[in-house]
């Protein structure tokens, strides 16, 4: 039987650097319609590389070609944050749809700039690329939404995000945080440096020494919880990332997977005494496929998972951080707007 014709997508990218290569390459080489028609990297030896490597059509000799290309659907920005307050308005004002990778840009201001630029182009798809790694619990949505959701924890009362990272990424815990339990309303935020002998965190290529700190983000939820933001430097790789939820119903326990350990939730109803292991049945244990969703979204198919964060999403990640900051700094709860 001939397969069922599927409506090509064409792809330009800009910026394809490593993660790009690791990940979203090889997994829109996956998704069936989906063409490589032309790469622009900040180097001609890199650009040329990647072309090889993934069957780009043709290669571009900056990320103005890219966007100028007439036989191209979407763009894929994969630079440095540093560019995408440039590329991305010229990207949407050629009637492209745009995948940004992690953050959109560097500041709010910046943010609802980009975000009412999308929303006066409706038809288009905006997204984000959400942050790597598992302690962004995008292996995790599914079953988290499927808990939430039937009402295992009840209303929720108290929650805790526990990552270990070498940077603080508070933003993209939020990412989780609001995408789970809502609105935020206000914060408290608290920074604490170590000086202690052994306490001491390796070097990162490209970052340099990383400080040895604790930093914590504190905050009201629109629907009435709490909502505790943690994060260390020194606890090691041995640490997983962790999300906490106690409930009027019950509480939930999730601890991340990576890829050699699976993800792991552990629950308890209210009355109960002890945590126990809660299976995640087959139609819960997908994670979160990005690449594909940004297609189907392009292509009418549905709706990009709500772990997909849309322009207005990452905007308010960004707020997010800046009154963190404020907070932290002036010792003092502070309103989100």
């Amino acid at each position: 039987m001939a397969q069922p014709t599927v409506r090509p997508v064409r792809i330009g990218y800009i910026g394809a650097g490593g993660y790009s290569r690791r990940v979203l390459l090889p997994n829109f080489k996956k998704i069936p319609g989906v063409e490589l028609v032309v790469v622009a990297n900040s180097k001609p030896e890199t650009t040329d590389a990647v072309a090889r490597e993934f069957g780009f059509a043709r290669t571009a000799s900056d990320w103005r070609a890219v966007i100028d290309a007439k036989d191209i659907d979407a763009i894929v920005v994969g630079t440095r944050t540093e560019a995408h307050f440039e590329m991305i308005p010229p990207a949407l004002a050629s009637g492209r749809h745009v995948l940004c990778m992690n953050a959109l840009c560097r500041t709010a201001a910046q943010a609802r700039e980009l975000t009412a630029l999308a929303a006066a182009q409706p038809h288009l798809v905006s997204l984000v690329y959400p942050a790597g790694g598992p302690a962004y619990f995008l292996r995790e949505e599914r079953m988290m939404r499927h808990l939430l959701d039937d009402g295992y924890v009840g209303t929720v009362l108290q929650a805790a995000n526990y990552w270990f990272a070498p940077f603080f990424g508070l933003g993209s815990m939020f990412e989780v945080g609001s995408r789970w339990f809502g609105r935020h309303t206000r914060i408290l935020g608290y920074r604490r440096g170590y000086n202690v002998q052994g306490a001491t965190v390796p070097a990162r290529p490209g970052r340099g020494e990383v400080r040895p700190e604790t930093n914590i983000a504190m905050a009201e939820l629109a629907e009435g919880g709490l909502i505790t933001y943690q994060h260390s430097t020194v606890a090691g790789d041995t640490a997983r990332a962790r999300v906490e939820v106690i409930g009027a119903a019950g509480c939930v326990v999730v601890y991340a997977g990576n890829a050699t350990t699976p993800a792991t939730f552990f629950g308890a109803k209210r009355g109960s005494r002890d945590l126990a292991p809660l299976p995640i049945p087959p139609e819960y244990a997908d994670g979160v496929h990005v690449e594909a969703d940004f297609i189907a979204a392009i292509r009418g198919e549905r709706q990009p998972a709500r772990a997909v964060p849309r322009f207005e999403d990452a905007r308010q990640l960004l707020q997010f951080g800046e009154v963190w900051k404020e907070s932290s700094q002036k010792g003092g709860w502070c309103d989100l707007p």
